[in-house]
């Protein structure tokens, strides 16, 4: 049999054949049998389909141990899409229908039903974005200006509950407006992928400054809970409506990454979107893994700088010292300068601009004691070689702490982190580990437009 796929369907050439097929159609609910066959091959018995004629001409075989004719099909023309669906719709059931999932489908449809479960999903996709922003903005007019106009708290609190909010409405109504614009204008060619992708630098720095606040925004609120209670009520709140509006901006962040890869899976390889739509998807997940473990570091300093729990320091003492830069648990000790019989000790590691605190965690969890203060100013950091410890030493080589760190990620953290304070000196053996990753470009226009706009 010829080498291109042949679709062989059952045909009756007698009535004694005719009465042996009806019974075997009975026995598949009235469903035809099809044999498809992809090698050629020659019949060795009546278990196989023996080709004895020539194109168009019947034959005859035998199927489940009953013989009928069929039609040499082996050599007809099919089509280019359906060659294409073919190769990639896996197992084909015997009435016909694949096993194919109808999103698997979708990536690999004709043209026009991608077009149509394109336009479906971006369709989605707006609506759900125009929500996500008049949200937003509602709740930055109707709450967060309202207590700033009628001065329902302090200048001071105000800063720390509104954050940069009134920076990423604007700029998300931006984005959205620019995105409803290329569908109406184009809606098979439009370019949502690469808008957002532009778009992605500045969201993450105005996220990064949003997420590094909500936590004391949330403290805040909490501490002074009967104050923002009564707030909430007179503009028609709830306490737990006002929190869970602060939280939406980094709570949306998830729907981009997923959204992005529908689109790219509805997409055909040539259109001018797929390559931005790719690189989006990635670009807003990273972003939102960054703003999830940021919250999570900013909650971690906060509770550590309210809570009191550190022994031999009290929460004045440590207040004095200013914001707390990255704090994280690490093994602390030499490996090539311990004995057999000791270990490396876990110690928490908290950052700031002058000072290094180290912290024993106490075994409850529930405690520290502070084990060491190590003054930033003449501290060098350095790298040892092929694994990822970094060392505090004099200017002389003196070790101060030897910071043995769980993973290569978190050790970029911490160089990220060192990197911020003015008077510490990051050593040459350090760069290899930093990021090859350039920064992402914010263009000065789109600073100057959501500026502008507040002006």
């Amino acid at each position: 049999m010829s080498n291109i796929e042949g679709l062989h369907e059952e045909s009756p050439s007698s009535s004694d054949v005719h009465s042996a097929q009806s019974k075997q159609n009975t026995h598949n609910g009235g469903v035809p049998v099809f044999a498809r066959a992809k090698h050629s091959f020659e019949g060795r018995n009546n278990d196989e389909v023996e080709r004895k004629n020539k194109r168009g001409e019947r034959g005859e075989g035998c199927v489940a141990a009953q013989t009928s004719n069929y039609i040499d099909l082996s050599d007809i023309y099919i089509t280019i899409s359906e060659r294409f669906l073919r190769a990639r719709t896996g197992t084909t059931l015997a009435n016909g229908q694949s096993t194919m999932s109808a999103e698997e489908m979708a990536s690999f449809a004709p043209d026009t039903s991608r077009q149509t479960y394109r336009q479906q999903i971006m369709k989605g996709f707006l609506e759900s974005e125009l929500e996500y922003v008049q949200s937003i903005t509602n709740f930055y007019n109707d709450v967060i200006l309202k207590i700033k106009v009628s001065k329902m708290i302090s200048e001071e609190d105000f800063e720390v509950l509104a954050g940069n909010l009134q920076l990423l409405v604007v700029h998300q109504r931006e984005v959205f407006d620019k995105m409803h614009e290329t569908v109406e204008r184009d809606v098979n060619n439009a370019k949502i992928g690469g808008i957002l992708l532009r778009a992605a630098p500045l969201l993450r720095q105005l996220l990064r400054f949003y997420c590094e606040n909500h936590p004391k925004a949330v403290d805040l609120i909490l501490q002074n809970r009967s104050e923002y209670e009564r707030i909430a009520s007179e503009l028609g709140w709830s306490i737990k409506d006002f929190i869970s509006s602060l939280s939406r901006p980094f709570r949306h962040l998830d729907t981009y990454a997923s959204t992005l890869n529908e689109l790219e899976r509805s997409m055909n390889e040539a259109h001018p979107d797929r390559g931005d739509t790719q690189r989006a998807a990635s670009v807003f997940r990273d972003i939102s893994n960054y703003c999830a473990t940021l919250r999570k570091q900013k909650e971690m300093q906060l509770e550590l700088k309210s809570s009191g729990l550190v022994e031999g320091l009290s929460s004045a003492e440590m207040n004095q010292l200013g914001e707390i830069i990255y704090m994280g648990t690490v093994s602390v000790g030499d490996d090539d300068e311990l004995n057999d019989d000791q270990l490396l000790n876990d110690r928490c590691i908290v950052l700031f601009v002058s000072t290094v605190l180290v912290l024993e965690i106490t075994p409850n969890m529930n405690s520290y004691v502070l084990k060491q203060t190590i003054p930033t100013e003449g501290i060098i950091v350095q790298k040892a070689e092929g694994k990822a410890t970094l060392y505090l030493c004099t200017v002389n080589g003196t070790k101060h702490l030897s910071m043995n760190i769980s993973s290569n990620d978190e050790l970029q953290r911490w160089l990220e982190s060192f990197a911020m304070c003015p008077k510490l000196v990051i050593d040459d053996s350090c760069c290899s580990s930093i990021s090859p990753v350039q920064p992402q470009k914010i263009e000065m226009g789109s600073v100057r437009s959501v500026v502008g706009y507040l002006i």
